[in-house]
């Protein structure tokens, strides 16, 4: 859902740790036990009996929630630096991966299996770019399509073009929302979400105009996916009442294997307001 690419600092980090976030909840309820036919068997059947999309549903989004900001440290940072970070957070989301595992349903139970190995792998080997392969990317599409099938949450779908954000509502209402982005320009393009501090009353444009640290004191993210020309990607978020900015990052002349060189999209248009009810 989410791919890494070769941006800065905090922003590589959310995108990274989103991935994460994403892929771990497919964790399994499967078992690798052995023994004869009639246990499997037995184990399958209790499996189905017990599990409930709605609690499986919730920790995934209780999970997301988590992985959201990823690692406590950025590229810059020397290799072991990341990689005690990486440690450090894998043992923090622990308990959520088992609360996803108890509840996982038996349909999905094998796509999440084959999910949740690469996502440890990249925890473990502090390399997120095995994310982007194809095996881990049509498992995470088979986990997103099972949730906006079984989760009833409130769907919203945007557009990305060369440089704006369009069928974006100006008012969604509050809870979860599963939100899917479609990437119709020529670059590639993110929808990085946040909601503005109840004291901050200057648009959305204004705010994203101040310096980087104190836009960072004006707003909570939320949350982001991206999405390359021609695909859609989709992020589960907890939404709570009050107004929210969204902007694009990625710097202009942005493709799958080369970062680009120009202005931020934002700073050419890609932002846009609305309402949490």
């Amino acid at each position: 859902m989410h791919r890494t690419t070769g941006t800065r600092g905090i922003r590589r980090w959310v995108l990274g740790g989103a991935s994460l976030a994403l892929a771990a909840t497919m964790v399994a309820c499967g078992s690798d036990d052995s023994g004869g036919e009639d246990t499997s068997a037995a184990g399958t059947s209790a499996s189905e009996a017990s599990a409930d999309p709605a609690e499986f549903c919730e920790a995934s989004v209780d999970l997301e929630a988590a992985f959201s900001m990823g690692p406590g440290a950025d590229e810059t940072a020397p290799p072991e630096e990341q990689q005690a970070a990486l440690e450090e957070f894998g043992a923090t989301v622990e308990p959520l991966l088992g609360d996803v595992e108890d509840t996982a349903p038996e349909e999905i139970s094998d796509t999440v299996t084959q999910a949740t190995g690469i996502v440890r792998e990249a925890l473990s080997g502090g390399d997120p770019s095995i994310l982007e392969g194809p095996e881990f990317q049509q498992a995470d599409d088979e986990i997103d399509e099972y949730m906006l099938a079984e989760c009833g949450y409130e769907q919203v779908e945007a557009t990305g073009v060369d440089y704006e954000y369009e069928g974006l509502p100006d008012t969604i209402p509050g809870g979860v929302v599963a939100i899917t982005f479609t990437n119709e320009g020529e670059e590639m393009h993110e929808i990085g979400l946040a909601r503005i501090n109840d004291d901050v009353t200057m648009p959305v444009e204004e705010v994203l105009a101040q310096p980087e640290e104190q836009v960072f004191s004006m707003i909570q993210l939320a949350g982001v996916t991206f999405a390359m020309p021609g695909e859609s990607e989709t992020t589960f978020l907890r939404m709570e009442p009050g107004r929210y900015g969204a902007a694009c990052f990625i710097p202009q002349g942005t493709t799958h294997d080369h970062e680009g060189e120009g202005p931020p999209h934002f700073t050419l248009g890609m932002f846009a307001e609305f309402t949490v009810e």
